[in-house]
């Protein structure tokens, strides 16, 4: 139970960047090249995933080669995370309409249909959140058992976060 716990939140941590992207970053079909290097301003060497992905994407494809991902594996994962992103995309347009919707029932003081606007947002958002589970429970069908235990490996050992800016003015 306890290893099942770990790896729902590992996928929860890797898809939860999915649908917080722009909708602009274009991904051509067919022109995937494998993993190349690319260096940080840190001075060390970053992995990156197809067309130069890694912090862009849900899926940490810095991480494809230590996880030793083929080609196919990488490639139906992007598929994946491109249709939550469309997805991400239409709900979180149909959200910002219904907010809109939601401040003109208030302005004109229609409370019972501004009531009913709130229970659509949230579903809504519910829909957001059971397409993040739908990515990460399809990522997960696509990795072997020894890539998981990986996986949970890399997360341990990665920063959590950027420096801290006041280490960097004391250089």
């Amino acid at each position: 139970m306890k290893k099942y716990l770990v790896l729902t939140a590992v996928l929860a941590l890797l898809a939860t960047p999915l649908l917080a992207q722009d909708g602009n970053f274009h991904n051509p079909k067919g022109h995937m090249p494998m993993m190349s290097q690319k260096q940080s301003h840190e001075g060390h060497f970053m992995r990156q995933g197809p067309q130069g992905k890694g912090q862009q994407m849900g899926f940490p494809f810095w991480m494809a080669e230590e996880l030793e991902l083929t080609d196919d594996q990488i490639e139906m994962i992007d598929d994946y995370q491109d249709v939550a992103r469309k997805v991400a995309i239409d709900v979180k347009a149909d959200i910002n309409k219904l907010q809109i919707d939601q401040k003109n029932a208030m302005d004109d003081g229609n409370y019972k249909e501004a009531r009913k606007i709130v229970d659509q947002i949230f579903l809504k958002k519910a829909t957001l959140a059971k397409e993040r589970i739908t990515v990460k429970e399809k990522i997960d069908s696509v990795l072997t058992e020894d890539q998981k235990d990986k996986l949970k490996a890399l997360h341990k050992m990665k920063p959590q976060g950027p420096p801290a800016k006041h280490q960097e003015l004391g250089k």
